[in-house]
């Protein structure tokens, strides 16, 4: 038993790092062929690793992995087991994949050199114009960052220091994302003296978010409603006998007349959504329904 437990613990530890491998490589393509050479800053650690890259000639993925090592260690140092080998590896991985991406021995290579656009002395870029280049490295570099999320890992970037303002200044995490991320945006915009770049850096920034979080929950084809009625038995009959549905009735209490009443919790596909509020409205016109979205269901729905 011990030997299939470890047997299957590589296993995991395996498809997790080629998994964060993966993402990194998509995420540094975005970074290298099309935020970096706009000088477009996504926030965290890229962001802050642009501005060094163009005053002073040091490689962002290099000076991606000068910033984000010393964050690990404190990270290691403060919260523990949390910043472990995954952490570590993905952080090595996106600043590998960065400068891999932007070296002229890959930009220069037979697939490429009829597809590149030369943005400045330094940069390569698939297209010239900054709106495409904001829109497709976001996505890639959302899409990457999600990748390296769902196999259990980090980039580091604004992870350590977002945990940091939690603990010590009583923010919540996404404040404290939204604070640090602005604040490099801004700065880069001011460095370079070009207000533009703070749009830029924010339209990346969001479309970033959006598709990190599009891989990591994926899209919601399930629907989740919550309906409360006084003719509760009744739909209930429908969900069982003519959806063919399982649902959970669940006893609650009016906050205003105090009087008993039945919850009525049941997941589906999203098809099957107009059919249900079709029928609860025909039985009872005054029920109140909630529908939110459901990322992932397991289970049986029929108990």
């Amino acid at each position: 038993m011990a030997g299939h437990f470890n047997k299957n613990n590589l296993v995991f530890m395996l498809k997790d790092i080629s998994g964060i491998l993966f993402g990194s490589a998509i995420g540094g393509l975005g970074l290298s062929f099309f935020l970096i050479p706009f000088k477009v800053s996504p926030g965290g650690a890229a962001g802050i690793s642009q501005i060094f890259y163009y005053l002073f000639n040091i490689p962002a993925g290099v000076m991606m992995l000068m910033i984000n090592i010393p964050l690990f260690v404190t990270g290691v140092l403060i919260f523990g087991k949390m910043f472990g080998i995954k952490t570590l590896w993905g952080i090595l991985s996106l600043s590998f994949f960065t400068d891999f991406f932007a070296s002229s021995r890959f930009t220069g290579s037979l697939f490429l050199k009829d597809f590149i656009f030369r943005i400045n002395a330094q940069s390569v870029s698939f297209t010239d114009q900054v709106f495409l280049a904001v829109v497709a490295g976001g996505l890639l570099l959302g899409v990457g960052v999600g990748f390296v999320i769902k196999f259990n890992g980090s980039t580091g970037g604004s992870d350590i220091p977002a945990l940091l303002l939690r603990k010590y200044f009583g923010l919540t995490v996404g404040t404290s994302y939204l604070l640090i991320d602005t604040f490099i945006i801004f700065g880069v915009g001011v460095i370079f003296k070009d207000p533009n770049l703070i749009l830029w850096g924010f339209l990346s920034l969001y479309i970033t978010t959006k598709g990190t979080d599009f891989i990591v929950e994926g899209m919601s084809y399930t629907k989740e409603l919550f309906i409360i009625s006084s003719k509760s038995d009744e739909i209930r009959d429908y969900i069982i006998n003519q959806l063919d549905r399982g649902c959970t009735v669940l006893r609650g209490e009016g906050g205003y007349t105090g009087e008993e009443k039945n919850v009525i919790y049941l997941a589906l596909h999203t098809r099957e959504l107009p059919k249900v509020k079709g029928a609860v409205k025909k039985i009872d016109p005054l029920a109140f329904v909630v529908v939110n979205n459901a990322y992932e269901v397991m289970g049986d729905f029929r108990r």
